[in-house]
């Protein structure tokens, strides 16, 4: 059976659109915080732009100094105080986008188990914690991404045969790709942040830190693009269902 609980819930049968079917789910409204996703996302993205323009100008600053070029004091300390400034505004806005896109993909995925959907490979509950545990979280949230991508677009075939479904797979795998090397690198940065005691060394930290930036801001677009698109599915889902209850209500 398909029915509106409310404007934000719709519950749905698991395997076919019938009002005598007792097994009901409800799918919960997950346009807003998509919407809230891609708000902080763009903020994210100008803030690392920052990050990389007061990230090039430490560099350029320090490769001046080995190659003995004069640098003065004025401008190293305008130098650290904007970088300070970037990097702290960098990381609020990075603690509120995995914040919210958490919230965001743990919604995504419960929907899939309140659709009725008995075969997932993970509770709703991982879709949190496995972001957060060693080894675990170097593939898991990448299989649960997956699963979104797929088994939306599944139900949607079962209410519409004509449906075609898109693969994501080169989407997902590129996107899992770059978080992982700048997770390392980013890593990296901060486990010889307090450990630089050379010129060589800051320089090595600097280039380091600058190419965890760049690899952030495709990565973060490919959140926003893959954000996007599953939101599309969940809209035509919703459609799909609504199309259903008139047929049977006509019926």
């Amino acid at each position: 059976m398909l029915r509106f609980i409310n404007k934000n819930f719709i519950s749905v049968g698991e395997d076919s659109i019938n009002q005598q079917q007792v097994n009901q789910i409800e799918i919960r409204d997950n346009s807003k915080r998509a919407k809230l996703l891609l708000y902080v996302f763009y903020a994210l993205i100008g803030i690392t732009l920052l990050n990389i323009l007061t990230g090039y100008n430490e560099l350029r600053i320090l490769k001046n100094a080995e190659m003995g070029f004069f640098v003065s004091e004025s401008e190293a300390e305008f130098t650290d105080l904007m970088q300070g400034i970037a990097g702290l505004l960098g990381l609020i806005v990075y603690i509120t986008s995995v914040v919210v896109f958490i919230m965001w993909f743990r919604r995504a995925y419960g929907n899939l188990h309140r659709m009725g959907i008995s075969y997932l490979k993970n509770t709703e509950s991982m879709a949190v914690w496995t972001w957060f545990v060693p080894f675990i979280n170097l593939y898991k949230p990448f299989q649960i991404m997956s699963e979104i991508w797929l088994e939306t677009q599944e139900k949607i075939k079962k209410l519409d045969a004509e449906y075609i479904i898109k693969s994501g797979t080169l989407l997902i795998a590129l996107w899992w790709s770059l978080f992982l090397i700048s997770g390392f690198l980013g890593r990296y940065v901060l486990q010889t942040s307090f450990k630089d005691e050379t010129l060589e060394q800051l320089i090595l930290h600097s280039e380091m830190s600058l190419y965890s930036d760049i690899l952030e801001v495709p990565e973060a677009l490919l959140v926003i693009l893959i954000v996007l698109k599953i939101s599309k599915m969940e809209v035509v889902l919703k459609e799909k269902v609504e199309a259903s209850l008139e047929s049977q209500s006509a019926d």
